[in-house]
C-alpha cells in the first residue's frame, strides 16, 4: 500500500496564450523548487492544448505551503488557461480540501498498489528551463455495479505481478466513494512499459468484467511501439512541458 498527498489539475490553454502560460508556469516551478515538501510538480501539454499538472507533497503541511505560493500566480495562470477539472489523490485532511472547495474536486482515495520511493528523480534542463522525462499513463474507469470484490481480486493479482517488474516505479490504484477508479502508472523506460503491458494482458478480461474503462492518458514522450499497444482505447497524449520529480 502507499500514502499520497496531492492532486491533478486539468485545464485548456486559451488561444494565443502559450508563451504567457509558459512564463507563469516557469515562475511557479522556480518557486516550487524552494518548497522542500513538494515532491512532484509536473506539467504536461497535448498538441491540442490540453494541460495536466501532477502534484505530490510529502505531507499536508507541504501542500498548504504550495497552495499559498500558487495564490501569487493564480490570476496570471487563469488568464492563460481555463481550469476544467481537479482530482484530489490521497487521504487529504479537511483543511486542505477546503482550500479547493470552489473547484469541487473529485476525491479519490488510495485503494492498493505501490510506489518505489527510492527511484531516481527525473529532472533535465532544456532551453534554460527545468523539465523532466516520463514513461507512463493514467487509466480511469467506473466500477461495475456489484463487482467490487471481483475487481479487488483481479487488482491484487495484478499488483502482485507488477511488484516483480523492477521497471514499474508506480502502480497505484485510487477509488472514490462513487466508484470512480484511477490508476497512476509510471515506468523506468519503454522496455518496462512493454513488460507491464504483457502482464496486464493476462488480467485484462477479468479486469474489464469488473470495471468499465472511461479514459486513458499517456504521459510522456512514449515511443510509437508503446502507444500502438493502447490504440484501441485512443489515449490522449500529453507530453512533458515543465516541472520536476524529486
Amino acid at each position: 500500500m502507499f500514502t499520497n498527498f496531492g492532486w491533478i489539475v486539468e485545464a485548456k490553454l486559451k488561444d494565443g496564450q502559450l508563451d504567457n502560460f509558459k512564463q507563469v508556469m516557469n515562475s511557479q516551478i522556480k518557486r516550487a523548487q524552494t518548497e522542500t515538501g513538494t515532491l512532484n510538480y509536473q506539467y504536461y501539454l497535448s498538441d491540442a492544448g490540453d494541460i495536466l499538472v501532477y502534484e505530490r507533497f510529502a505531507n499536508a503541511e507541504a501542500s498548504h505551503e504550495h497552495i499559498e505560493n500558487w495564490d501569487a500566480h493564480a490570476e496570471r495562470w487563469l488568464a492563460s488557461a481555463n481550469a476544467t477539472r481537479m482530482l484530489h489523490l490521497g487521504d487529504l485532511p479537511d483543511d486542505v480540501r477546503a482550500r479547493h472547495a470552489a473547484l469541487s474536486p473529485l476525491w479519490l482515495k488510495p485503494l492498493a498498489g505501490f510506489a518505489r520511493e527510492d527511484a531516481k528523480g527525473s529532472a533535465i534542463a532544456k532551453n534554460g528551463h527545468i523539465t523532466f522525462e516520463n514513461f507512463g499513463w493514467i487509466v480511469e474507469a467506473k466500477l461495475n455495479e456489484g463487482m467490487r470484490e471481483e475487481f479487488i481480486k483481479v487488482m491484487n493479482s495484478q499488483i502482485k505481478r507488477a511488484e516483480t517488474e523492477l521497471g514499474t516505479l508506480n502502480y497505484q490504484y485510487y477509488l472514490s466513494d462513487e466508484g470512480d477508479i484511477l490508476v497512476y502508472e509510471r515506468f523506468a523506460d519503454a522496455h518496462a512499459c512493454h513488460v507491464h503491458i504483457d502482464n496486464w494482458d493476462a488480467h485484462a478480461e477479468k479486469w474489464m468484467a469488473a470495471a468499465t474503462p472511461t479514459r486513458m492518458v499517456h504521459l510522456g514522450d512514449l515511443p510509437d511501439d508503446v502507444r500502438k499497444r493502447h490504440e484501441g482505447i485512443s489515449p490522449l497524449l500529453l507530453k512533458p512541458l515543465g516541472g520536476f520529480a524529486k
